[in-house]
């Protein structure tokens, strides 16, 4: 099946700050300001229907559960996992409605930018360690619903550690240019498809993102499409762990693997072989409020077919 095509990530618009004119703001204008804020967000959370927090819940689970968001036995979504790369370390941010640590003041909209195009709604770059270039691709009412249900979920008022970057001028000049460069950037649909291989196809590279893991990548840290899912040796994968290849390779993938087979791994993690998965696999699957086992099996089977119908590559993981 062609995949979608793919173009570099654009700079988007970041929503300025409104000021008011002159110098001091009244006190009688900014407690009207407060009280309208809080109508608005009261208003807001209203709008949210109990259908549109589980629709957002199952969108959620589809992406692994957003695990880089929640540290193991703590709090959901309260961020402070840490992840080291080239560039340094990074510590995965609060995304419960906390008002002060979390994004409980950001807009649907500012939530809905920082998750596409990796923008803070005060301009900051996010590191692509959070996989905005391939969420991009994600339709518009499945981030709305997502949206929602992240509003849902109890505020945690926990402060992620500051990120220490160790490569002069990394955030200013080389990730600039290198996201104009290398980074992909997936096509959203109109709508999300409902069902088959397109299904598949959308619910593994946008929203499950599995080729941020499970392909390789060049020697400029950008996704190899020319290998697109064919694994990661150890010590190239995500915390230095060794990633398989999920193409119908027959000797090196799962081309013999058939589409039940797949289903079910997806399900429980049970392999053919009697083996389970692990690591960071097994993570996606439980998820952290959802995860892959929490799909419908016309979802997980949509996937399986997906996988069949790529183009085989022999990639022997150790």
């Amino acid at each position: 099946m062609p995949r979608r095509e793919m173009r570099p990530v654009p700079d988007l618009p970041t929503p300025g700050i409104l000021r008011p004119r002159g110098g001091r703001i009244r006190r009688r204008g900014a407690s009207a300001a407060v009280a309208v804020l809080v109508l608005a967000m009261v208003s807001a959370a209203g709008a949210q229907s109990p259908e549109q927090i589980a629709r957002g819940k199952y969108i959620f689970g589809a992406a692994a559960g957003c695990g880089c968001h929640t540290v193991p036995k703590q709090a959901l979504n309260a961020g402070g996992r840490k992840y080291d790369g080239p560039f340094g370390t990074v510590y995965a941010s609060n995304i419960t409605p906390d008002p002060t640590t979390g994004i409980g003041k950001w807009t649907d909209e500012q939530i809905i930018t920082a998750t596409r195009a990796g923008r803070r709604p005060n301009g900051e770059r996010l590191i692509p360690v959070h996989p905005y270039t391939v969420f991009n691709g994600m339709a518009e009412q499945d981030l709305k619903d997502v949206v929602a249900y992240l509003r849902s979920v109890p505020p945690v008022n926990k402060a992620a550690p500051a990120k220490k970057i160790t490569v002069p001028l990394f955030e200013s000049v080389f990730l600039p240019a290198w996201l104009a460069t290398f980074a992909p950037r997936e096509l959203p649909p109109a709508a999300a498809p409902t069902s088959g291989v397109a299904r598949g196809e959308y619910l593994s590279r946008a929203v499950g993102h599995c080729g941020e893991c499970h392909t390789p990548r060049t020697m400029t840290m950008a996704v190899d499409s020319s290998r697109f899912l064919a694994g990661n040796q150890k010590g190239k994968g995500p915390e230095g762990s060794a990633v398989p290849n999920i193409t119908p390779d027959r000797d090196t993938g799962i081309g013999n693997w058939s589409e039940e087979q797949i289903t079910d791994y997806l399900e429980t993690g049970n392999k053919p072989d009697g083996d389970v998965a692990g690591g960071l696999m097994m993570e996606v699957i439980q998820g952290t409020s959802a995860g892959y086992k929490d799909l419908t099996k016309a979802d997980r089977q949509a996937i399986a077919k997906y996988l069949k119908s790529i183009p085989p590559v022999r990639n022997q993981i150790e």
